[in-house]
């Protein structure tokens, strides 16, 4: 599965160390979400959509052994900013500016450690090796989206809940699994596609 390795690195990353997302601007309609005929493809081509943004915001809630409330920011090419009632903290390349106590302090981790969260299928995944069940329309922050259950042999071998907008983007994802025996939620919220005012700087 991909999410649980991100929430378990986010974790061990602030605990080495040991906001919501802005309002979106009001549509100014919402169109009737398309159905797609293939429901596997429409999968797909949302996932590699997300994979080209240049910008997005997540928002991660996790329950299970530990709870997790956190959000992260992304910036094209490898800038990200994690967030969690423990404080900020930003990932350029394969650099961790840990801070802490008003110091900041370069800690190198392995490359494409967060890369996993460009795209909620791997990469190079086709058609063929998703199972896909539609699941019908639904809304998500208030916003249309259709909802879908998709498995995949590696990235999500139990099946996640996967909604797509109105513009074939991913906006929520959702596991459930077990990890040392216990069970677990996760639930990603993404937005703020390609918005410009995103920046990363380094601390």
């Amino acid at each position: 599965m991909r999410l649980l390795p991100a929430v378990a690195v986010l974790s061990l990353l602030l605990s080495a160390c040991g906001q919501a997302p802005a309002p979106a601007a009001p549509a100014a309609a919402t169109p009737p979400v398309p159905v797609a005929s293939d429901p596997a493809q429409a999968v797909l081509a949302a996932s590699q959509r997300f994979g080209q943004l240049r910008s997005f915001h997540a928002s991660l809630y996790m329950q299970g052994p530990r709870t997790l409330d956190a959000s992260m920011e992304f910036v094209a090419p490898d800038r990200y900013r994690l967030q969690t009632d423990e404080g900020v903290q930003t990932i350029i390349g394969d650099t961790f500016f840990l801070q802490r106590a008003g110091e900041v302090r370069q800690v190198p981790v392995p490359p494409g450690l967060l890369a996993q969260w460009r795209s909620p299928l791997p990469a190079d995944a086709t058609a063929a090796e998703l199972q896909v069940e539609a699941l019908g329309e639904e809304r998500v922050d208030g916003q249309p989206a259709r909802r879908y259950r998709v498995r995949h042999a590696s990235a999500a071998p139990d099946g996640m809940l996967y909604w797509i907008n109105t513009a074939g983007l991913p906006v929520r994802i959702e596991r459930q699994g077990q990890t040392q025996g216990k069970a677990f939620k996760v639930t990603v919220d993404y937005s703020r596609f390609d918005d410009p005012t995103l920046q990363i700087a380094v601390p």
